[in-house]
């Protein structure tokens, strides 16, 4: 066996293997209680720049959401838009100021308002409004939803019994995308079925570090012991999760809390989006460069933070590879299809047969990525089956496993390249 089929063999052997252990985790998982009793008491802050077109939805979802009304505080936080986000959001308030609630507290009917604030301030940053509303904040729950998201009616309540564990410091949803239309949101839809399942099994590793802005939940007090959400970073969702991973901290997800966001819809959005995503990713790895290989840190240390790098390094190497060998092979192609008569139409009309093909290839290095590929394809499959999805989109999928690693290995390149080169960073 050479060198290259033995290297590519040894990489599939070990990704079946952490494949099946992970798998295994999705039926070793069990779910938590919903109880109504002794809920606590929870403030939900929207922060809002130029959302006038989706934060009444937003508003609207969260409103809806079956929790106490007298437990839930609802906060928006208008960070100096400079459209009728606003506006929108007081006359929201002042609509479901005269709307009650009626609910059954100790076999009792109560009637109760929403409990609304809207806080006008200057444009800092989302950080800085959650910052803001923290401040403010004396409820023992403090959640956040994006002003382009929204909830289902039992997301929230489903997510509580998480904080049951003493060490728990925050609770994320399961994030779906937004009626997708075009290639570029469904592919992203596909993204995010797969994210869900990876979030549940790294929780039950311990080894979760992202609180994304759709509906994540965190315990107050702690929040304010590790001094809130960092107003300089790109990405202050997941910056806050590694801090609470080095403070000791365990981030939890509940799959059946299921939240919805809009996400970009063109290549120049994705791209600006990624890059700050990745740039984030990349300035909160090395603000917390301490976390790798330290005992202290267990599994996170050890496996999640090298695969980290490593899954970067290694996307990165094999699209660059796999591009170098097409762009080499069409050269040589157009070469001899200049040179040789009939050279082109023989192999674009000709067929090859499956006996040709089984033969030619080394089916030391064939079996081992057929292997792949199916691995690749059952996790495809059980993610979908995890959030209750149908597979749909015949062309998407094939632009998901071929294109979308392409595109994700230049959002890299340009995040890699903009740190270099230090950069503006921009929001």
């Amino acid at each position: 066996m050479d060198i290259t089929a033995l290297i590519i063999a040894i990489v599939v052997f070990i990704s079946l293997y952490i494949t099946i252990v992970w798998v295994s985790f999705l039926y070793l998982w069990e779910p938590k209680r919903v109880t109504k009793k002794g809920l606590p008491n929870v403030t939900i802050v929207i922060p809002a720049y130029n959302e006038e077109e989706g934060i009444e939805k937003t508003i609207s979802s969260v409103v809806s959401l079956d929790y106490p009304k007298n437990k839930l505080k609802i906060v928006v936080v208008n960070d100096g838009s400079t459209d009728r986000t606003g506006e929108v959001a007081e006359e929201l308030i002042k609509k479901y100021e005269k709307e009650y609630y009626y609910e059954k507290e100790n076999n009792l009917e109560h009637n109760f308002k929403v409990n609304f604030e809207i806080i006008n301030k200057k444009n800092d940053g989302k950080a800085k409004a959650l910052n803001v509303a923290l401040e403010k904040c004396s409820t023992e729950l403090f959640a956040c939803v994006d002003a382009d998201s929204y909830v289902e009616k039992d997301s929230l309540i489903k997510m509580i019994p998480h904080f049951e564990g003493a060490n728990i410091g925050a609770t994320i949803s399961a994030i779906k995308v937004n009626e997708p239309k075009n290639i570029y949101e469904k592919l992203q839809r596909m993204e995010y079925i797969l994210a869900i399942m990876t979030r549940k099994l790294m929780a039950f590793i311990n080894t979760l570090s992202v609180t994304p802005g759709v509906l994540s939940v965190y315990r107050t007090d702690v929040l304010k012991t590790v001094k809130g959400f960092d107003e300089k970073s790109l990405t202050e969702d997941f910056e806050i999760a590694m801090r609470l991973k080095y403070y000791g901290y365990d981030i939890d997800i509940e799959t059946s809390a299921i939240t919805y966001t809009n996400v970009p819809d063109n290549f120049s959005k994705l791209w600006r989006q990624r890059v700050r995503w990745y740039r984030g990713f990349v300035e909160s790895h090395k603000k917390y460069r301490q976390m790798f290989l330290n005992k202290r840190f267990g599994f996170l240390a050890y496996f999640q933070l090298p695969l980290n790098v490593i899954g970067i390094l290694l996307l990165i190497g094999s699209v660059v590879f796999v591009s170098y060998g097409s762009l080499f092979n069409i050269y040589y192609f157009i070469r001899r299809a200049m040179l040789i008569k009939g050279y082109f139409w023989t192999h674009i009309i000709g067929y090859t047969k499956l006996k040709d093909i089984i033969l030619t290839y080394n089916a030391k290095i064939m079996i081992p990525v057929i292997i792949a590929l199916f691995l690749g394809i059952l996790i495809f499959y059980l993610a979908h089956k995890e959030v209750r999805e149908k597979i749909r989109y015949p062309f998407t999928i094939w632009a998901f496993f071929v294109i979308l690693p392409v595109l994700t290995a230049l959002h890299w390149l340009g995040a890699l390249t903009e740190e270099a080169l230090k950069l503006k960073k921009k929001w």
